[in-house]
């Protein structure tokens, strides 16, 4: 865990919609949201996880998907960032590449400022839980040397991790990105709507912020079938701007001293007594 010591600011954005399984509408409101990001300044832009089609579908819609709209939806994508000067998160659609398994891969891609791939990273928990079983449609991300199969980058001072979806109902996960020197938490989602759903999003999200002291970017796909309310959380957990139902964007300007100021008043990561010795 590293502490960052100097005055560096992020303008930050996270965009909501909801993805359909036509890649032409899902381009749009991807574009909306960049060309607003783009106005107001923000320099990393987090859109929901599997923007490129309606995650709920069967899979052989979402082979489908994978196979033959992954490739150009990304380079759209690549384009989009290089045009706006902005890194920019979104989760994508693989073909799995292990072979004999039909299933695909559920992905979240990093978009350098010149439309660079900067890193991949594969969801390792799948949401097998309230009578969902995504392991039936989607391989999980696979233990690597070292925990190399954790997302993370860095800009403008920052280090930020990389949480998709159900990855968010484990601290363990969010604590190793933090261990690799994350100050910053970038959650994707289609958080389904349901009894309570709501409530758990909001209140892990403020969680992981608060005992990690970091801030926590959340961007999650809209009604009907998700519950949307995209957030942005400040270090000691308080909601800095949330979206609703609606497609739209959040936009904060982050700062480092923000987050020395919050680790030397909560110095929990420097208390803890007991330490994760990784994910396996």
């Amino acid at each position: 865990m590293q502490t960052n010591t100097s005055h560096s600011q992020l303008k930050v954005g996270v965009g909501q919609f909801a993805a359909v399984n036509e890649i032409e509408p899902n381009k749009k409101h991807i574009h909306t949201l960049v060309t607003q990001a783009a106005e107001q300044g923000v320099q990393l832009l987090v859109l929901p996880e599997a923007s490129m089609c309606s995650f709920g579908s069967p899979l052989p819609q979402l082979r489908e998907t994978a196979g033959n709209n992954s490739p150009a939806f990304i380079q759209y994508m690549q384009n989009l960032a290089r045009d706006h000067n902005m890194h920019i998160v979104v989760g994508v659609l693989s073909l799995a590449d292990q072979p004999g398994d039909e299933r695909v891969t559920n992905q979240l891609l990093v978009l350098g400022n010149t439309g660079n791939v900067v890193l991949r990273y594969t969801k390792m928990h799948v949401y097998d839980a309230f009578n969902f079983k995504e392991s039936d449609k989607v391989r999980p991300g696979s233990f690597t040397e070292e925990n190399a199969e954790l997302g993370l980058f860095d800009i403008q001072g920052f280090r930020v991790g990389l949480i998709n979806c159900y990855d968010l109902r484990f601290p363990e996960l969010a604590r190793a990105l933090i261990d690799q020197g994350a100050d910053v938490l970038s959650v994707s989602a289609a958080w389904l709507a349901g009894p309570l759903k709501e409530n758990h999003w909001e209140i892990l999200l403020r969680a992981r912020a608060i005992e990690n002291t970091s801030y926590v970017l959340a961007s999650g796909q809209t009604a009907p079938r998700n519950c949307g309310l995209s957030m942005i959380v400040d270090p000691l957990g308080m909601v800095l701007g949330t979206a609703t139902n609606d497609p739209g964007l959040v936009v904060h300007t982050l700062s480092s001293q923000r987050i020395t100021q919050v680790r030397e008043l909560l110095p929990c990561l420097q208390n803890r007594r007991y330490q994760v010795s990784g994910l396996k």
